[in-house]
């Protein structure tokens, strides 16, 4: 349970208790193990120290006794300069050298003079213990030794606990010894308490105001960025997705803090990006912005925006402006059946990275591009496709990077979701007033709004548009014959075989009563004399079912190009009419190009 009320604990709290308990337990390290072992080295060290002294006056001896020997000197003499030599050494305030010989009998004491040369085998310090005569005992036993008693420090009468070390001189029976008093080593050692004490506490101060200074650091920016995602995730939008965090460090809360301010950034464009589209007149604007964004935002070279049509059959390229089937990413078919597009039939993200052939449809026979399918689902149908493709990444890096991208763009493709499904339905509402009600196709009303759209982008392509008048040949019969409801079932079977017999991007109006026009986009000089006989053949071909039985009917057709016969659509219009009489006045079921002296003729 404790463990888990640590885990609510803010971070904080966690840092400083974190940091209390490290400081606990230094402190107790230091107190409990630092400190003794401290202690017992610097009186081990003390213990040396004498060792070492009293060994040092010991081999002033040897420099006496080698002067004995060479008969400079006589051993009385030599013993008298050496016991006065030694005598004048000192070590430390309160620190001397004496000298007893192996029969108790003191020598020299510089402290207390009165005892040379008297016998201090008796001598005892206040707890009974005889001094002297364990110098000796110590000394002949082991040639030297430590010794602990009580001795009066030089100028005091109250004796206090003493360390000595004593060394026996065979050759004179001498024993010197020097020593420490242990009040002295335990004044060093309160020193060394209080310094480790007073550096404990600094420790434990500095400790917990850098503990405190990093958490506040630490959760400082961590609050503004809850606050941030709070009121994100409340809805606080507008100018709070403009909010950014001070990036002040560059460890990981500066790298937070930075991918913070990215994602407030990414939110704010996003936000910025569907109010933007929001306001657009109509769904075009829409991906006409969607593949800005794709292109010059995120990065993407090579997207397109595929729209299934009202029918739910084919599908169009709706954004970039229509091209030539040679130049589409994916197989032409798809443009007619829309299931053979895999993203389109599954309703889910198609990804060529996991599998390269994935999907059929797509055009890349070097196998050198990828490709990302994502399905416009609105209203609970696939309304649309984006394609993105790209190269094949050569590293796991430029991988990295590209599955980036795609991601940036998801998120703008899932925003655009609601504005989408707005725009279509508002553009099927447009729509119905743009079509005939009898047979579904377009009217004159939408070739007088969509006609600059489409002169301007076949102009900027530098292609032609093909203007097919059509003109159903004793047409007027069916109605006076068969009657109005059989003249509509031609009128609509009609309009289905012209709708068979040119592209999904082409368009087809009902001009007016029995007359047709066809619109035949981004195409070659001549070829729609071509599709123009592909009509007649197929309404000619055709067996109209009426309440009676069936009718054959056939069909004259008049045909014009822009810009190769005039600099205007409305005027091609008006020469493929003039061509359609031409068809007319020659024995209908025909089809004729405009030239020229038609339109001469026409003024005479």
């Amino acid at each position: 349970m404790s463990g888990l009320r640590f885990k609510k604990w803010p971070i904080i709290m966690k840092i400083m208790a974190i940091s209390a308990i490290s400081i606990a337990f230094i402190s107790g390290l230091n107190l409990f193990y630092f400190v003794p072992l401290i202690e017992s080295r610097v009186v081990d060290a003390r213990q040396n120290e004498i060792r070492n002294l009293v060994s040092m006056a010991h081999d002033i001896f040897d420099e006496y006794e080698v002067d004995v020997r060479k008969s400079q000197v006589t051993r009385e003499d030599a013993q008298t300069r050496a016991a006065v030599r030694i005598k004048q050494l000192r070590f430390g305030e309160n620190n001397y050298f004496w000298i007893n010989d192996s029969n108790y009998r003191m020598v020299m004491h510089p402290t207390r003079p009165d005892l040379d040369g008297l016998d201090q085998s008796g001598f005892k310090d206040p707890t009974g213990k005889f001094i002297f005569k364990e110098f000796v005992d110590a000394s002949r036993r082991d040639g030297s030794g430590f010794i602990e008693y009580l001795w009066p420090k030089p100028g005091t009468t109250l004796p206090v606990k003493k360390i000595a070390f004593v060394k026996l001189y065979e050759p004179w029976g001498w024993v010197i010894g020097g020593g420490v008093y242990v009040d002295d080593i335990e004044k060093d050692l309160r020193q060394l308490r209080i310094i480790l004490m007073t550096g404990t506490a600094i420790f434990a101060i500095v400790t917990l105001s850098v503990a405190w200074i990093i958490g506040i650091n630490i959760t400082r920016p961590l609050h503004e960025v809850m606050q941030g995602l709070e009121e994100v995730a409340e809805g606080q939008t507008g100018v709070t997705l403009a909010k950014r965090i001070e990036i002040t460090a560059t460890d990981e809360i500066g790298l937070l803090t930075s991918k913070f301010n990215e994602l407030m950034e990414s939110l704010h464009r996003l936000s910025v990006f569907k109010k933007v589209i929001e306001e657009d007149a109509s769904l075009e604007q829409v991906y006409m912005r969607l593949h800005w964004v794709f292109t010059e935002t995120i990065g993407i070279t090579d997207c397109v925006i595929y729209e299934i049509s009202a029918s739910g059959g084919g599908m169009r390229q709706a954004y970039p402006v229509t091209i030539h089937d040679e130049e589409l990413f994916c197989n032409p078919e798809i443009l007619s059946d829309c299931e053979l597009c895999k993203a389109k039939r599954t309703g889910h993200i198609i990804d060529s990275t996991t599998f390269p052939s994935v999907c059929t449809m797509f055009q890349n026979p070097d196998g050198s591009r990828i490709h990302y399918c994502f399905p416009i689902i609105v209203g609970g149908g696939t309304t649309g496709v984006i394609l993105f493709r790209a190269p094949r990444p050569a590293s796991l890096e430029q991988a990295r990077q590209t599955r980036a991208r795609i991601g940036k763009a998801e998120h703008y493709i899932n925003e655009s979701l609601s504005v989408i499904e707005t725009k279509r339905l508002m553009g099927n509402l447009r729509e119905s007033s743009l079509r005939d009600p009898l047979t579904g196709l377009h009217n004159r009303r939408y070739l007088q709004e969509h006609m600059d759209n489409l002169v301007a982008s076949m102009t900027r392509r530098k292609k032609s548009i093909g203007v097919i008048m059509c003109d159903i040949d004793y047409f007027k019969q069916v109605n006076d014959v068969h009657g109005h409801h059989a003249g509509d079932l031609v009128l609509k079977e009609t309009a289905t075989r012209i709708g068979k017999s040119i592209r999904e991007t082409d368009v087809v109006i009902r001009f007016g009563g029995e007359e047709f026009l066809v619109i035949l986009l981004d195409i070659n000089g001549g070829e729609s004399l071509e599709v123009a006989e592909k009509i007649r053949r197929n309404i000619e071909g055709t067996r109209f079912k009426v309440s009676e039985g069936t009718l054959e009917k056939t069909i004259s057709l008049g045909i014009s190009e822009f810009p190769d016969d005039s600099g205007t659509l409305w005027e091609c219009i008006k020469f493929a009419d003039v061509a359609l009489y031409r068809a007319k006045d020659q024995g209908r079921n025909q089809s004729v190009r405009f030239i020229r002296e038609m339109w001469s003729e026409s003024q005479v």
